[in-house]
């Protein structure tokens, strides 16, 4: 798989530009030393936090979760919006890469999460009270059971996908509900639900750590 420069490369290159009086316009003398390094960090992070606050930085883990996120807050009915992928943190997001990696690599997520039956606007996820749960998927309907804990964010889910207890990570936010997992408990969904590509899905999983993959649904 092709390499791409780490979000941490790119900021130094950038800062040697700055450094050198590149990137200016007009006829205004280049600004030189610690300022110009300063404004050129000010603008990348700038750009990569983004106007509402998501962008490179808004797709680190920490970054995302929060204490509002109560078991009541998920009770309802969900529909799949699309894939999501995550950094577990800001050295990791340097390590392996930054935005173009991140658009790559959920885009190739939401190809696989097709084949296993998530449609935008049809797979619904279900909420109850009572923690029971159920899960339109396709033409199948699979009924199961779920545990919340706030202190972590932690949802367990028991025979929705097909499997055994199924751990991953929740936040509730903006009107989404965003579910990550691990890789290997991404594969074995896959697996259950007998998607075709399953060892493709994790050839490219098995690529990259650090990183928790799934969806984002809205109500």
């Amino acid at each position: 798989m092709k390499k791409f420069k780490s979000f941490a490369a790119i900021i130094a290159a950038s800062l040697t530009l700055a450094s050198c009086g590149f990137g200016t316009t007009g006829t205004t003398a280049p600004r030189t030393g610690t300022t110009a390094q300063t404004d050129a960090l000010g603008a990348i992070l700038g750009g990569a936090i983004g106007q509402n606050g998501t962008g490179i930085l808004g797709t680190i883990l920490g970054n995302i979760l929060n204490g509002a996120t109560t078991q009541q807050s998920l009770v309802g009915s969900w529909t799949y919006a699309g894939p999501k992928l995550v950094f577990e943190s800001e050295n990791i997001l340097s390590q392996i890469g930054g935005q173009v990696l991140s658009n790559n690599l959920e885009q190739k997520l939401g190809t696989y999460l097709e084949k296993m039956g998530f449609k935008a606007g049809k797979s619904v996820l279900t909420f109850a009270n009572d923690g029971k749960c159920s899960l339109v998927l396709g033409s199948k309907t699979m009924p199961g059971t779920y545990t919340y804990d706030p202190s972590s964010n932690k949802l367990t889910l028991t025979g929705v996908f097909l499997t055994g207890q199924l751990p991953c990570t929740v936040t509730v936010q903006n009107g989404q509900l965003l579910m990550l997992f691990d890789a290997d408990k991404l594969l074995s969904i896959a697996t259950a639900v007998g998607a075709k590509g399953s060892s493709s899905l994790g050839s490219l999983l098995g690529s990259y750590s650090g990183l928790k993959l799934g969806w984002a649904m809205t109500r």
